[in-house]
């Protein structure tokens, strides 16, 4: 009876230990201070990408005789694919470079694929509808291009609900991107912000930010203001802020500091 009881034990454990891993989440119990990080094999998390057409039926839709994609003669930078090849190539490249005041290395050892096979990228890729309801992917993170839908004033440019967050939302890009721009890295990155929300991290200008004081100053951070919440300030546009440009912040985005990713690695491990 004490056996059975014991092995029961054991299997609650195991399943409250998978429960709460994260969504394409690839890494395995283990040290967490950066020197430790830097002996790891690099994790990789999983996206699936969510494409909502405009409300007048424009964007990556379903129909191969849309009118936007047949009046730029099925022009290949029209396709999901080659936004997602991008997006990837950016922030594999941002979370290998992005590591600041630490010698050895720059690496975050934070790596991203696609949520299917990469062979065949379009397996990752979901069209919608104006209105559609999104079907997120299990066990991946779920970017989604949409419109923010605010009437009258421009809404932010991503978002997610923070910390376990299996969703984040990328606001009025693909207009841009639809008529033309080769200006990706600007999407990934708000993609790699968000992202560290989802692992965590707080905005470098609020002020009780964990890693306050561990390669930042949040006055610093916001034009000599912080912020109480991770909404942003509503007295001080903070966009530009960050002398470090840290992806935390409002501006470049291309930093993370030992502290971030000792915390992201942190959560991760939990």
């Amino acid at each position: 009876m004490f056996r059975r009881a014991l092995n029961y034990f054991w299997l609650l454990l195991f399943l409250l230990a998978v429960s709460a891993r994260v969504p394409g989440q690839s890494v395995k119990p283990g040290a967490v201070d950066i020197d430790a990080i830097q002996r790891r094999a690099d994790t990789t998390f999983r996206l699936a990408f969510h494409f909502v057409a405009l409300p007048d039926g424009r964007n990556f839709v379903r129909d191969p005789d849309d009118s936007l994609f047949l009046a730029h003669g099925r022009h290949e930078k029209l396709r999901a694919d080659v936004l997602m090849y991008y997006l990837f190539n950016e922030l594999n490249h941002r979370f290998r470079t992005a590591l600041l005041d630490y010698p050895p290395s720059r690496d975050t050892k934070l790596r991203f694929t696609y949520a299917g096979d990469p062979a065949r990228p379009l397996e990752s890729a979901h069209f919608y509808a104006h209105g559609e309801r999104i079907r997120p992917v299990a066990d991946a993170f779920n970017v989604v291009f949409t419109t923010h839908g605010r009437a009258g004033a421009r809404g932010p440019d991503g978002a997610t609900t923070g910390t376990g967050s299996r969703t984040i939302y990328v606001y009025d890009r693909l207009q841009t991107y639809l008529a033309g721009s080769h200006d990706t890295w600007t999407v990934a990155r708000l993609i790699g912000h968000e992202l560290g929300h989802a692992l965590s991290l707080d905005h470098t200008f609020k002020c009780d930010n964990p890693c306050a004081g561990q390669g930042f100053d949040p006055l610093e951070e916001c034009f000599g203001e912080c912020t109480d919440h991770n909404g942003g300030s509503g007295r001080t546009n903070c966009f530009g802020g960050s002398p470090r440009e840290l992806m935390m912040g409002y501006g470049s985005q291309l930093h993370l500091t030992v502290c971030e990713v000792e915390r992201i690695w942190r959560y991760l491990l939990r």
